[in-house]
């Protein structure tokens, strides 16, 4: 008998790639989609295979319960969850605003814990399984310019963190998968900067841009194949014994092995010396 899988944001990127991974590694995949009128890709794509584009918006409280009660109706359990819909947001927290922070939140942190929540009695009554949330090197440090994405990610860290305790007790596992710079629309048609971060009377503007082009040049340089994570995600799901958090991409363990043996004196002198140099002006940016 197949196992059955909900997977949230479903649109494009790790979403869309572990629907379509899991649907060839047996599973029966309900793949979630804020607006079921972008899912014309996903459906192309799954021609054939056991996906099932279903209207998810994290955000709603009977979107999620409806997505778990047509599960219910439809397969009668549920054994794994990939919590993937997400947003990111740059700019300086000072330029942040208060809509823009829930918002945030309301998306990254209330979606996957609703979403979470709802799905838990079928999962505890279908014997167990797996739920993943898709983090991020952000939930670890917080970067200049991406703080308040970083104080999401660390919310949800923390939130996982303790579902692990929590959740063993019913045989469910609690996995955090921490990528870093990959090729998804996170970085294209979804990426967002807050709506004062293009003020140029604002303190802010002397580091904005050269952050901004900054980021674009990691990106191109170091950013991997999504397939990377999406194949991690599957085989995860299939782990009776998986890690808590799992970083991912280039930078991701020599970052990690470099957290834990510097101080934060250290990072923070890094960041410091890195706003120095970008502020001094493009012949001086490299």
């Amino acid at each position: 008998m197949s196992k059955v899988l909900l997977v949230t944001g479903c649109r494009s990127g790790f979403g869309y790639g572990t629907a379509i991974a899991a649907a060839h590694a047996g599973w029966r995949v309900y793949a979630g989609l804020r607006d079921p009128a972008t899912g014309e890709a996903l459906r192309s794509a799954s021609r054939g295979l056991p996906v099932f584009p279903i209207p998810l918006d994290v955000t709603q409280v009977g979107e999620r319960e409806e997505a778990v009660a047509r599960i219910r109706r439809d397969e009668g359990a549920l054994h794994g969850l990939v919590n993937n819909a997400g947003q990111a947001l740059g700019g300086f927290l000072e330029q942040v605003e208060e809509d823009e922070l829930r918002r945030l939140f309301d998306v990254n942190v209330f979606g996957a814990w609703g979403m979470t929540k709802a799905c838990l009695p079928l999962l505890r009554e279908s014997g167990g399984g797996t739920v993943v949330m898709l983090s991020s090197m952000s939930g670890r440090t917080a970067v200049p310019g991406l703080a308040a994405y970083a104080g999401s990610k660390f919310a949800l860290e923390g939130l996982s963190e303790g579902w692990r305790h929590e959740l063993a007790l019913f045989k469910i596992r609690v996995v955090l998968i921490e990528p870093g710079a990959y090729r998804t629309d996170i970085f294209g048609r979804n990426r967002t900067l807050c709506r004062a971060a293009r003020d140029q009377s604002g303190p802010y503007t002397p580091w904005m841009e050269p952050l901004d082009q900054l980021c674009d040049r990691l990106v191109e340089r170091y950013a991997g194949d999504p397939r990377e994570v999406v194949d991690r995600i599957v085989a995860l799901l299939e782990d009776p014994r998986p890690p808590l958090r799992v970083p991912l991409g280039p930078l991701a363990k020599p970052r990690e092995k470099l957290l834990a043996l510097l101080p934060f004196s250290a990072v923070e002198l890094l960041f410091s010396q890195i706003l120095g140099r970008l502020r001094q002006g493009p012949e001086n940016r490299g």
